[in-house]
Order: C-alpha cells, then sequence, then structure tokens
C-alpha cells in the first residue's frame, strides 16, 4: 500500500520539519512555505494543482483560505488538520458534507495571549519611537531626536471587548494607569462592567462609548480587536480616522480588512494621526511592491508607521502547536493507516474544577472529550452556577450570552458536548446550568446540551453524530438556519428567541 500523503503549508520559519520527522518512514511529507492565494484565478489554480495529490493539510491559521470551490478540487484530501481551534477561512460546511474531518490544536499558553503581548510591544514602540531612534542611532544620525508619549493618564480605546482586548486594556489600567473606553456595535455598559469584573477590576473601570465617533474623538489611542465578519469588515473608515485626535496612535493586530485601507493610508500620508502599527493586512504577505513597505513614513509630513508581519501569534506557541499535530493519536483521525507507537506519555491536566460533580474524559482525538454527571439529579433542577467565566469571542469554545456577546467558560463545563436529546439546558442569561425538564439526570449521565439552544451562529458548522436516530438534527449549524419546527421542543435562550422573532417577522 502507498503511503498517505501529507502537505504542511505555510511555514514561513521552516520549523516544522523536526516535529513530524518520527513518521517520514510511514507518511509523504511535502513542505510548500510560500503562500498561495486562491483569490487570485492564477494562483488558486496552482494552488489546486499542487494539493490536488494529498490525503492530508495541514493548514497554518488562516494563511491559505480552503473555500468550497478551493476543496471541490482536492479528491484525494482525507483529513485538513489547522493550528488553533478557530479558523474562518475553512468551510467547515463544506468538509461535513464531504465527510472530511477537520481538526484544530487545543493547546494555550499559559499567562498573557501572544497577541496581548505584541499589541503592547507595538504601542510602546510607537509611543517610544525606537524603531526610528533605533535607525538613526545605527545609521549616525541624530541623538534624542524627539520626545517619546508618556501612556499614564492617556486614554485608550478599544474597539472590541472580548477576551484579547480586555486583556490589553486590563494592562493599561495596571501598567500604565490609562483610562479606558470601549466601543463596538452593540457594547452597553452592563457588557463593560462584566468584562472588568471578569478580570478582578472594578466596575466602571472599562467605560461603554455608544458613540462611535465620539469614541475615536476622545481616544489617545486606538487598538482594534475585533473579530473580522462582513458586519465588521471596514469597522474603521474616513470618517473615524478623521474624528481622531491628530496626535493620535492607532495600533491594529487584528485583522487587516478591519480598516478600510485606503482611508488609513490617506490620513497616514497627509500626517493626519501621530502614527500608526499595524500587524495585519490584506493580502498576506504582504506583497513587495505594497504602499505600505516602498512608502517613505515619518518623513515629509507623514505619519510614523510600525508594521509587523503578523506576528502576533508568531512566537514559540507554534512549536507547540506542531508538537500537539506530530502527536500518533493526532494523525490516525485521518482513515489511513499508521503505525501506534508503544507508548504515549501521560499528559498532565489541570486540577477538575467541580468535583464530585462532573467527571472529565478527556481524549487526545480532536473534539472527543466528554463530560459526564457524578450525582443524580430531579428534571428542571440546578447542575451548577457559571462563576468562571471571562468574556470572549465567538468560537468554537465559547458560549453565546446575547445578541453578539460570548464567554469562555473556563471550566470543566467546556468538556459538555452537543446533543439533540440533551441533559442540560445552558441559560445564559441567568448564568446557572440547569436539568432538563424533560427527565432526570443519573449518575454516569452524559452531560450534554443542545448548541442552538445558546448558538445562533456556530463558528464551526459539524455533523451531529449524538446518537439521537430521528431526532437528531445532522448539520448542526446554529438556530438561524433552522426552523421553527426544527427548534420545536427545546429550551431556548432568550436572545435566540429574539433573534428568530426577528427572523420570522423578516420574512
Amino acid at each position: 500500500m502507498s503511503k498517505p500523503r501529507f502537505a504542511i503549508l505555510d511555514d514561513y520559519q521552516g520549523i516544522a520539519a523536526p516535529h513530524f520527522a518520527h513518521v517520514e518512514d510511514r507518511v509523504e511529507i511535502a513542505h510548500f512555505p510560500e503562500t498561495l492565494d486562491p483569490r487570485d484565478d492564477a494562483q488558486r489554480d496552482a494552488l489546486i494543482e499542487r494539493l490536488r495529490p494529498f490525503d492530508v493539510i495541514l493548514a497554518m491559521r488562516e494563511r491559505t483560505p480552503f473555500t468550497r470551490e478551493t476543496l471541490a478540487q482536492l479528491p484525494n484530501l482525507k483529513l485538513l488538520l489547522t493550528t488553533g481551534t478557530r479558523n474562518l477561512s475553512l468551510d467547515i460546511a463544506y468538509c461535513a458534507e464531504r465527510g472530511i474531518p477537520v481538526a484544530g490544536t487545543a493547546r494555550r499558553p499559559v499567562g498573557t495571549p501572544s497577541t496581548v503581548q505584541h499589541t503592547w510591544a507595538l504601542i510602546l514602540a510607537l509611543a517610544r519611537h525606537v524603531p526610528r531612534d533605533d535607525a538613526a542611532l545605527k545609521a549616525g544620525a541624530y541623538w534624542q531626536g524627539s520626545l517619546g508619549v508618556s501612556l499614564a493618564g492617556k486614554t485608550l480605546g478599544i474597539v472590541g471587548l472580548g477576551k484579547l482586548g480586555s486583556s490589553v486594556a486590563k494592562i493599561a489600567i495596571e501598567a500604565f494607569s490609562m483610562k479606558v473606553i470601549a466601543w463596538s456595535a452593540n457594547l452597553t455598559q452592563e457588557k463593560a462592567d462584566q468584562a472588568a469584573e471578569g478580570l478582578g477590576l472594578a466596575k466602571g473601570s472599562f467605560v461603554a462609548v455608544s458613540e462611535k465617533l465620539d469614541f475615536f474623538a476622545r481616544a489617545d489611542v486606538v487598538s482594534l480587536h475585533n473579530v473580522l465578519s462582513e458586519r465588521s469588515r471596514g469597522v474603521v473608515g474616513k470618517e473615524e480616522l478623521s474624528a481622531m485626535k491628530t496626535t493620535g496612535l492607532l495600533v491594529n493586530t487584528s485583522r487587516g480588512p478591519l480598516i478600510n485601507e485606503e482611508a488609513l493610508l490617506e490620513v497616514l500620508n497627509a500626517g493626519g494621526i501621530q502614527g500608526a502599527a499595524i500587524d495585519v493586512f490584506d493580502p498576506e504577505p504582504l506583497p513587495l511592491d505594497s504602499r505600505w513597505r516602498t512608502t517613505a513614513w515619518g518623513r515629509d509630513g507623514r505619519s510614523e508607521v510600525i508594521l509587523s508581519p503578523h506576528m502576533g501569534y508568531g512566537d514559540e506557541q507554534i512549536h507547540g502547536w506542531y508538537d500537539e499535530l506530530h502527536s500518533p493519536d493526532s494523525i490516525k483521525m485521518a482513515p489511513i493507516a499508521v503505525q501506534e507507537p508503544t507508548s504515549t506519555p501521560t499528559p498532565l491536566y489541570p486540577p477538575a474544577t467541580h468535583p464530585g460533580l462532573i467527571r472529565v474524559s478527556r481524549s487526545t482525538k480532536a473534539f472527543a472529550s466528554g463530560a459526564y454527571s457524578e450525582v443524580s439529579l430531579p428534571a428542571g433542577s440546578l447542575f451548577a452556577k457559571i462563576t468562571t467565566a471571562t468574556p470572549g469571542t465567538k468560537a468554537y469554545t465559547s458560549v453565546q450570552t446575547g445578541r453578539d456577546t460570548h464567554i469562555e467558560l473556563n471550566s470543566d463545563l467546556v468538556f459538555c458536548n452537543h446533543s439533540c436529546t440533551p441533559s442540560l439546558n445552558f441559560d445564559m442569561h441567568k448564568m446557572e446550568v440547569r436539568v432538563v425538564d424533560e427527565r432526570p439526570l443519573s449518575a454516569g449521565d452524559a452531560l450534554t446540551f443542545f448548541y442552538p439552544s445558546s448558538e445562533w451562529e456556530m463558528d464551526q458548522a459539524f455533523q451531529c453524530n449524538c446518537g439521537s436516530g430521528d431526532k437528531c438534527k445532522g448539520l448542526i449549524k446554529g438556530a438561524k438556519g433552522m426552523s421553527r419546527k426544527d427548534l420545536e421542543g427545546y429550551w431556548l435562550n432568550p436572545h435566540i428567541e429574539e433573534l428568530l422573532s426577528e427572523r420570522d417577522a423578516a420574512n
């Protein structure tokens, strides 16, 4: 039997090979570090030709998008791997239709997320003119050519007060004595207070600003942390940039298309704000003839500009992702023959968050872990309060709490999987988990809930295999794509009921 073929994409640093060396005798591995952009017809054709023979493809984050059109031209594909658990550039629904498993890495480094660290590196470099002064000294030019900006007492504006935005904001308060304001389309002061309290800060630490232009006018530093969607694309345009102070600093470590690029280039070329630090672009990698690369920033009245090549997540954690993916258990998820090792190291897990209540069964296979009850409770009774949550963004591991808000559970409740005949209801408005009204919970029962009861539109659609027979809904995308008949009999969160009513009224 021929060896399965495995393609590793977009490994810019060339660090993947040693992590997969132990399977080279059983798997034919090819490395393609040069990114091809399928939005360009010629590059799409080259990408398809390159990947058509492969059984397994490893995508590095969102560097190479895989749309339905591209995936349809890859007849040999049996497994699609990605680093991380969130990759909006993969057509998960199409993979589910074709029966192609999609697996991601779940490992997260402890402490402050790398993107938060990089955001602060850029803010400080811009405020203190570090790259400019470094270049001047090495060129034998001026000594102390300008004064740095003191951040103490200044106002940091956060666009998107999710997990990353909140973490950046907390550092602003605790490390630099800055004031923090925040804006997003549906942010309220109540939600801002919840985000602050979730990080151990007092109510009022984050001030929600309802008027968008007022937000941009008040901020000394604006940092973007929105998730990119059709709704958020171009959320910062000419009007918002014009509202900023001439001394303002703009930092984007989220996604390039959140900002109207032409409007930003125009403002920077005119010196409309003091400076910008940009880590994300469209397209990526940034073309050699891009105006970002070729313009003499900081001269002739232009704003100061610092560029980094999407390094918000580009640190040592990538080795950990490759380590997680190279494990034999990850590779054997695909329907290909791989010899299993004689022994597997015992992983170290954090302590149980609900001892005596939840038993977690962990698996190294993606999405195969589960939670089981250690107690018996009557129908409709309280199972657990949700007390360890922090603000999050739309992701496979998060839970939706409102129209546009999400949390990370940060507890063993995250192991409660989906089922079309659930044992629990997750009430995200009361922040509690209850036994379903239809039947009691017995010790040993799988702890499950009906994902569309909280999720309007799933971050990653998936093919349900809950074993509920005729009751199984098949492809789970969220409540948005389900009929009232499909949802009949299920308890639904108030925000889902509200969104359904709006949808029905519009139709």
